[in-house]
């Protein structure tokens, strides 16, 4: 990360990141040609891994089977600063990237656990049950093993100072 200063390196902090973020983004790549695709998704915390589904076909999936390696980014947009000149404008934000290997769940009770994930984060009012077979044939399930996760907030965070060393 090139501004360091701007890094977020409490594991709780970019977790309540992954946790409260409504939509993500799926990078991939295949043949040369990055695509983005804008998903719901859950991040579970004790296993750390991302879980998303999808239709059964299109081209993220196209781009998977030929290059397992991904990058996921969610953001949170705070507010925008405006400064005179426009220029010196910024918004206030944190964010998170997950690097990782991306795999199609087929295994029926590990499906039903990642569709109760996203489940129980979109639609906690519903109740919790199983969901059937054929729920589960004509949703795809996929899962992102976290490789590496970076952070960053802007504006920076101000240091914490001890008014009693003045």
């Amino acid at each position: 990360m090139r501004r360091k200063d701007k890094a977020i390196t409490d594991k709780n902090e970019i977790e309540e990141i992954l946790v409260t973020s409504l939509v993500g983004r799926l990078g991939t790549c295949a043949h040369g040609i990055p695509y983005i695709t804008p998903m719901n998704f859950t991040y579970d915390k004790e296993a750390s891994k991302i879980f998303l589904h999808c239709a059964n076909e299109g081209r993220k999936l196209e781009n998977i089977r030929v290059n397992p390696y991904v990058c996921f980014e969610v953001e949170e947009v705070n507010n925008v600063i405006v400064k005179q000149p426009t220029c010196a404008s910024s918004v206030a934000y944190r964010s998170v990237i997950v690097f990782g290997i991306i795999k199609t769940l087929s295994e029926v009770n590990t499906k039903n656990y990642a569709l109760q994930k996203l489940a129980e984060k979109y639609a906690p009012q519903n109740p919790k049950v199983p969901f059937t077979d054929a729920m589960l044939n004509k949703t795809n399930v996929l899962e992102i093993e976290i490789k590496e996760i970076t952070a960053k907030r802007s504006p920076v965070k101000p240091a914490v100072t001890d008014p009693s060393k003045k």
